[in-house]
């Protein structure tokens, strides 16, 4: 009688996990796609963000670190061998 008993138990407890368990993969499995692409969109934003200061950064880098015409050096006219 104690034995069924202890088995009962074991057997309310199992259920009751067993219920749990796939109730979770059940809501991930509803949830996880919502969840996917917010992160992914957010993701996107952030490197579109980072990328676009780093075009104006290397914009202005440019356009500061241009040199004079003087300190370039003269023009080479190379010729074709053959």
């Amino acid at each position: 009688m104690v034995t069924f008993e202890i088995n009962k138990i074991l057997l309310g407890v199992l259920f009751k996990f067993l219920l749990i368990f796939f109730g979770v993969i059940y809501l991930l499995r509803k949830v996880s796609p919502f969840m996917f692409k917010f992160l992914i969109s957010s993701l996107l934003k952030k490197s579109a963000k980072v990328k676009k200061n780093e075009s104006k950064e290397n914009y202005s880098k440019n356009k500061k670190s241009k040199p004079t015409s003087g300190s370039i050096g003269e023009y080479v006219d190379y010729e074709e061998v053959e």
